[in-house]
């Protein structure tokens, strides 16, 4: 099962994307958290495999969060979400995709539809630099 974390200050954004993402995507691996502290003791815990981060998250700034993250989990695939589109250069430099938060829910789905292919996403990367899937290897006992 794919495992996403979405951090967000605001309790209705967090649920609201947990409803779209259930809806839209079929997956039920969601979890929830509102501030840095939890972020990281959740990650810790969780090991999701996409991270949904609020650019004003309390605690930390997100380019800098984003990078230490990737730091400490290569194979986390981080989104930067943020009301300001300016903020988009700066979430790609920091490397991260970037979703404006008020895109419509069909772009926020179009980007995660590749990663959210339960055939062929697990949490050993199989997206290479280029956010492009690879092909995953699997044993006899379709693993």
């Amino acid at each position: 099962m794919i495992r996403i974390l979405i951090a967000d200050p605001d309790h209705a954004t967090r649920k609201a994307l947990t409803l779209l993402l259930r809806r839209k995507m079929g997956t039920n691996g969601i979890v929830g958290v509102g501030d840095v502290e939890t972020l990281i003791t959740t990650l810790a815990g969780e090991s999701p495999d996409i991270l949904l981060l609020d650019w004003r998250l309390y605690g930390s700034p997100a380019p800098d969060t984003c990078r230490l993250l990737q730091k400490a989990y290569p194979n986390l695939k981080i989104i930067l979400l943020s009301v300001n589109a300016d903020d988009e250069t700066a979430a790609r430099e920091a490397g991260a995709d970037f979703i404006h938060k008020g895109a419509a829910p069909d772009e926020l789905i179009a980007i995660l539809t590749p990663l959210l292919r339960k055939d062929s996403y697990n949490n050993e990367s199989n997206v290479d630099k280029g956010g492009e899937l690879k092909k995953e290897k699997r044993n006899s006992k379709g693993e």
